[in-house]
């Protein structure tokens, strides 16, 4: 994700809905047709950290703080 769309999305408030999405896809094409004890433990874990985000998107807002903005895209 680029500055522009990284920007227009935290303008949006859709920061942790649009990274849970991103998860999401790549945790489909990660553990697609895996069937290992080792897998299904990371696809659980991937799963409860989209709730999760989503959780926050619904009820959370990231607001700029000035003074602690350290680091640059």
């Amino acid at each position: 994700m680029d500055k522009k769309s990284l920007e227009f999305h935290i303008k949006s408030n859709d920061y942790f809905g649009t990274l849970a999405t991103v998860l999401d896809i790549l945790k489909q094409q990660i553990f697609k047709d895996s069937s290992s004890s080792n897998n299904n433990n990371n696809n659980k874990t991937m799963k409860n950290k989209i709730v999760e985000l989503m959780y926050l998107q619904k009820n959370y807002k990231i607001v700029k703080n000035l003074k602690l903005n350290k680091y640059k895209y």
